[in-house]
């Protein structure tokens, strides 16, 4: 059976996209995550001014749970992402 110059180069091309479908799936995953961190630093921060400009007790300590709840969501998220990035996928 023979194959023509232009058969050759698209199967080629598809048996390459196939093999690097895992590695494009984990940039993507990397991409998102780190998107998603960028926001949750953000939010951190300005929860951390907010706080430091409270003078409110009850509003204050709500204030201070959810700024532990953001903090423990980046420190996931950037174990996450460190595990990701170790399993070959390099920014």
């Amino acid at each position: 059976m023979a194959f023509n110059k232009a058969l050759k180069k698209k199967l080629l091309k598809k048996l390459k996209a196939y093999m690097n479908a895992d590695a494009e799936n984990l940039k993507q995953q990397d991409e998102g995550l780190s998107k998603v961190l960028k926001k949750l630093k953000k939010k951190e921060k300005h929860l951390k001014r907010l706080i430091a400009a409270m003078a409110d007790g009850e509003e204050r300590e709500m204030l201070e749970q959810e700024l532990k709840v953001v903090h423990s969501q980046r420190k996931k998220g950037i174990a996450l992402l460190s595990s990701l990035r170790k399993r070959g996928v390099s920014k």
